[in-house]
């Protein structure tokens, strides 16, 4: 493994770290307790790394989303999968 294969491991990590805080943070406390501030304490980073791979709260919260989004999507698909038809699918949601 390259040095920057390691690097692009490593930042990917980190992104997933932020955006699994943010989200426990959210589900426990709710989205005004996720601020940057509390996000880098919480992965043990400081705010500045937050800010190289997210440009805010915003766009970390948007990350979460879509995180939550694809999970139903899945979810969904695996609900459906086996049903024949459109009914059955709509019922096996």
């Amino acid at each position: 493994m390259s040095v920057q294969e390691r690097k692009q491991r490593e930042r990917a990590e980190r992104e997933r770290l932020i955006v699994a805080t943010a989200r426990e943070l959210a589900e426990r406390q709710g989205w005004e307790a996720v601020t940057t501030r509390r996000l880098a304490e919480r992965i043990e980073y400081s705010q500045p790394v937050l800010y190289s791979h997210f440009r805010g709260k915003r766009e970390i919260i948007g990350a979460v989303a879509l995180e939550g989004a694809a999970e139903m999507a899945a979810a969904v698909r695996a609900a459906t999968a086996a049903a024949d038809g459109p009914r059955a699918r709509v019922a096996a949601l």
